[in-house]
């Protein structure tokens, strides 16, 4: 009998074992190659055969291949390095080549793996569909004899060095029950079936050979059972198997040890607790906002509830949910230590604080140059060139013999490049043990806008000092005559820029203003004249203000650093090239990076941004010099 999508009782989060060749290990580029899984049929699992089918179509390798990643004994919060590639062989096996990373934890395992201490590796995987064999019973495409379980369709979902493997079969975890081993345990229960049955003088007893195959077969699975039950509890299975423990025995040793470690190996509350701590981290960095007085539209679940939480309290809080139950006895210095260098939870915390932070501060800041001015991006700190074409010529009358007369155009082009600002900070342990919450809130946020500051003062600098190569009457863009804002002086402007030609002086581009840039003294009358339905300039109460609504004002305090006079039109950002603010592959905000001190007790945050400011185009400003 076969059954398809029969699953067994035990069929939820499955893993198995392997074991990998030292020698075939790359040290320079730290990558393994190694199998992970085959179609043994020795699996055996509460009693029952599980096999894996690696026929074409039934293993799903998306989730190793795209986002796989190394980690040890399972643990989603251990890292260690990432996973190359991962196959189907043509001897239905999975093989995968895995890296290692460089950092200090992944680095200790991979030296591990090299020394030969560290020998197995483990797959875990889910299964969708599962094919029931019965007893003796043939499966669906002919290749085993059942009873036994075939997974069908399954997908494996992490790769993990392990201490302890999950495969009886297979794995140098079965240095708990290595082939050696399992060999002398057959041995020595065939040595002592064949003196029992010298002495059994009944003739109604089974013969020798059945007895022998029924005692080995007890043996495997008293084994199998204890090394699966031993596995999911992350315990040596070694000494229960030698000594010839039941699996009841076995049960109630792991239950004592359970009841004393009380740390339950569970998945599931893995997970839970794991997705807590975020619940946790986010609470309490919100929380800690807005006890510093940030304003916060959606404050995480539990924000409110832990506002009232001094830094001392929550570093407290965050070493006794990493299983420090004496966290509040330490001294000032050993309770920054483990807040900081424990699981990560209080960093976090004070990271995500500083990052809000900034993000308000950034989006707070007020400046203006983002009103008028382009965007662009630059992929490297290169200079590049910003190329413009010029118009189409006219098309010409044919001759006779229907000759085309050959066209070029011209082009120019603009250099623009970026430049790297940035600061650095920290949060000492005086000002931790003092709840001094400045660090978090205020430093960040004030960082952040004195780096959009930063970008407005350099846009209205390269407007305030550009050149007569810029400004200039050949180019049709500077008034012949300052004078103050008004009716007719911004309708000359208009009128200039609408006249502007490209690069051939063929194409007229009747650019219209969409701004008016003025410094501080003119905002007042500015306003005024741009509100008002008549002409303020005109006696005459029925002269219509053909400016009403039209333009945009736009004041800056940074323009009265060139002149307190001096106005500006410019063309709307995008249609037309003006003045570009341009950024390092498209951040357009700053970039906060966080690091537990060594040379001081607490932590450090450094702030930067990539940007340049560039004049790509005169023909989209015009400017009057005031009166």
């Amino acid at each position: 009998m076969s059954l398809l999508n029969q699953a067994p009782k035990w069929a939820n989060d499955l893993e198995r074992s392997f074991n990998f060749e030292r020698a075939a290990i790359d040290v320079e580029k730290r990558t393994v190659p190694l199998s992970f899984s085959s179609e043994t049929t020795e699996v055996i699992r509460w009693g029952d055969v599980e096999i894996l089918d690696h026929s074409p179509g039934a293993v799903d390798l998306t989730q190793l291949n795209d986002i796989g990643v190394l980690l040890f004994n399972h643990n989603v919060d251990l890292p260690i390095g990432g996973i190359e590639s991962a196959i189907i062989s043509d001897q239905r096996r999975g093989e995968a080549v895995v890296r290692f990373d460089e950092d200090t934890d992944s680095d200790k395992y991979f030296q591990k793996v090299r020394s030969g201490s560290l020998k197995a590796v483990s797959c875990r995987y889910s299964v969708s569909v599962w094919e029931y064999v019965g007893d003796k019973a043939i499966s669906s495409d002919g290749r085993f004899t059942g009873p036994c379980y075939i997974a069908r369709k399954w997908k494996p979902t992490e790769i993990s060095i392990v201490s302890i493997p999950a495969d009886s079969s297979v794995g140098v975890g079965r240095s708990a029950e290595t082939d050696e081993s399992r060999s002398d345990i057959e041995e020595n229960l065939r040595s002592e079936i064949n003196m029992e049955l010298e002495t059994e003088k009944n003739t109604d007893t089974p013969d020798n050979e059945t007895i022998r195959a029924q005692a080995i077969a007890d043996e495997r699975t008293r084994s199998a059972d204890i090394m699966a039950l031993c596995r999911d509890f992350n315990i040596d299975p070694d000494e229960h198997i030698r000594s010839g423990q039941s699996i009841q025995a076995v049960q109630t040793a792991v239950l004592a040890q359970l009841r004393a470690n009380n740390k339950p190996s569970d998945t599931t509350r893995t997970e839970v607790r794991a997705e807590d701590r975020e619940k946790f981290t986010r609470a309490a960095a919100d929380a800690i906002l807005l006890r510093g007085g940030v304003t916060i539209d959606k404050p995480a679940d539990g924000a409110n509830e832990l506002r009232s939480m001094r830094l001392r309290d929550l570093m407290i809080d965050c070493v006794e949910r990493d299983g420090n139950s004496k966290a509040r006895y330490l001294d000032d210095a050993g309770l920054i230590r483990e807040a900081l260098t424990g699981a990560g939870a209080f960093a976090s915390i004070l990271s995500n604080a500083a990052n809000k932070s900034l993000s308000n501060g950034y989006t707070a800041a007020e400046t203006t140059f983002e009103l008028w001015t382009g965007t662009g991006s630059n992929p490297d700190f290169k200079e590049a060139t910003e190329y413009k074409l010029s118009e189409a010529g006219e098309l010409v009358k044919m001759t006779v013999n229907g000759e085309f007369k050959y066209d070029e155009m011209k082009d120019v082009g603009t250099k623009k490049s970026v430049l790297t600002f940035g600061r650095s900070w920290g949060i000492s342990r005086q000002a931790l043990i003092n709840d001094d919450l400045g660090a978090l809130t205020k430093i960040p946020a004030a960082y952040a806008a004195a780096a959009k500051r930063g970008i407005n003062t350099l846009v209205y600098s390269t407007l305030g000092k550009a050149s007569t190569e810029v400004f200039a009457g050949p180019k049709g863009n500077l008034a012949g005559t300052g004078s103050a804002p008004s009716v007719i002086s911004i309708g000359d402007g208009r009128a200039a820029m609408r006249k502007q030609t490209n690069l051939r002086g063929k194409e007229t581009l009747n650019i219209a203003p969409k701004y008016i840039l003025i410094p501080t003294g003119l905002e007042t009358e500015v306003d005024q004249l741009l509100t008002s339905i008549t002409d303020p300039a005109s006696s005459n109460s029925g002269v219509r203000n053909p400016f009403t609504g039209k333009l945009i004002p736009v004041c800056d305090a940074e323009l009265d650093r060139y002149s307190i006079k001096s106005w500006y039109l410019a063309a709307q950002a995008g249609l037309v090239d003006t003045i570009e603010v341009t950024y390092l592959n498209g951040q357009q905000t700053p970039i906060i990076e966080s690091q537990v001190a060594f040379d001081v007790l607490g932590m450090k945050w450094r702030i930067y941004i990539d940007y340049g400011v560039t004049l790509l185009d005169y023909r989209g400003l015009f400017k009057n010099p005031g009166e």
